[in-house]
Order: C-alpha cells, then sequence, then structure tokens
C-alpha cells in the first residue's frame, strides 16, 4: 500500500506537463485524484476519465467553485498546485499586461490556493506548491518572473505557520530547470540559453516521495541526482 492509496487528492494545472505527471503518478499509486485546469481541451487524454472542473487560480471565485465541484463540496486529502506562467525580458521591454499577468497567476494564484488549502483540506493533509527555483534567484531578463516567484515562496513560507494550527503540512517545491516545454510557452520574451534540465518525472518522482515522508522543504539541491 503506497501512502496515497485511496487518498483524495486535487491537482491544480493539470494540463501541464508537471501537473500531468503528477495527476497520472498519483492515480496509479491509488490516489483518488480529480483536476482543476484553465483548458480542459489541453488535457492528456490519459487523464480524461478523472473528476474535472474548469478555473483560472488568479480568479479567487472560480477556483473555489472549481473545487467544490470536484471536491463534491468535501474536505480532501491533499492539494497539490502546478499552475504557473513564465515570461523573458527586461523590465524596460517587459509589457504592463505581461507584468501584471505573472504576479496575477504566479503571486496571487498562490495564495488562492493557500487559502483554498485552509479551508478545503482534512486534518494531517498537505498542500504542495511547485514554486521553482526562479524564487531563490535574480536574473536580469527574468526579473519579473523571479519576483512573481518570490513572492510565491514568500506566500508559501507564511502559509506553513498557519495552517499549522489545522495540521497542514505545507511543501514550497523550488525544484531545478527542467525539460516541460515551459521556456518554448512564455507569455513574452525569448528564454536565456539554459543547460539540459531534470526530466519532469525525475522531479514529480522526488516530490511525492517527499510528500510522503513528511519533508517541509523542497529547494533545488534537493534534487540532486547522483549517477551510478
Amino acid at each position: 500500500m503506497t501512502y496515497f492509496e485511496n487518498k483524495t487528492i486535487v491537482v491544480i494545472g493539470a494540463t501541464g506537463v508537471f501537473g500531468s505527471h503528477v495527476a497520472r503518478s498519483l492515480h496509479q499509486q491509488g490516489a483518488d485524484v480529480r483536476l482543476i485546469v484553465r483548458n480542459p481541451r489541453g488535457l492528456d487524454e490519459t487523464l480524461g476519465r478523472l473528476p474535472v472542473a474548469v478555473a483560472s487560480i488568479s480568479d479567487r471565485g472560480e477556483l473555489e467553485s472549481a473545487f467544490t465541484e470536484v471536491s463534491l463540496g468535501r474536505p480532501v486529502d491533499g492539494i497539490i498546485n502546478c499552475a504557473g506562467v513564465v515570461a523573458f525580458g527586461a523590465f524596460n521591454d517587459l509589457s504592463e499586461r505581461v507584468g501584471a499577468e505573472l504576479m496575477a497567476v504566479n503571486a496571487i494564484g498562490t495564495m488562492n490556493v493557500i487559502r483554498l488549502a485552509g479551508e478545503g483540506v482534512n486534518p494531517d493533509g498537505f498542500l504542495a506548491s511547485f514554486t521553482g527555483v526562479a524564487a531563490d534567484m535574480a536574473i536580469a531578463g527574468m526579473g519579473a518572473y523571479c519576483a512573481s516567484k518570490v513572492a510565491a515562496k514568500t506566500a508559501m513560507a507564511v502559509a506553513t505557520r498557519e495552517l499549522r494550527a489545522k495540521k497542514i503540512k505545507v511543501l514550497d517545491v523550488r525544484a531545478p530547470h527542467s525539460e516541460t516545454g515551459l521556456v518554448n510557452r512564455a507569455l513574452e520574451g525569448t528564454a536565456p540559453k539554459m543547460p539540459l534540465g531534470l526530466e519532469p518525472q525525475v522531479v514529480v518522482d522526488r516530490v511525492l516521495e517527499a510528500i510522503a515522508h513528511g519533508e517541509k522543504d523542497l529547494p533545488a539541491e534537493a534534487f540532486i541526482v547522483t549517477k551510478a
């Protein structure tokens, strides 16, 4: 029996690479997986039979309604937030619209998910969110993206304290660069040259292991892969 067997878990952002890998892995481990996505047409066909609701995490009302729909109005055992957007370019080049969307999804969206967890996760349950290594960096040409992730990291750090009283475990996932293809789906700008990243399934396996063992933080160095 795995840690996740028979647990009801909501995966937010299941149309993305991390989200779809997380959902499939949880399902394979016996979890009762429910999905919240922004665009259901982007959902992998292997996940098509799972309960799905539509919402943007930047809209608190939409998110709460979608959660109520997939959870059937009952508390769940965990929430994993895999939603996020990226943009590149110097501050002088970044459009106001894109800057606002970065903050709305990555920062305010994370805060909305935290609020959702506080109301909708069972005691001894968990909240995990993919913040990413950008939260620990300050890179020219990625300033707005990093800023939105720093805000998300801070929100998750505070959530760790606020949700402790409800016995809800919080895990901030700041995985290093991974080959999700997100850099090719930027809202604006062109990504700088990056080294080869980790395979998404390697990241997801490490995240699920951390949740199962009650780890409290998952920075980039926690994903070091040693070669045999």
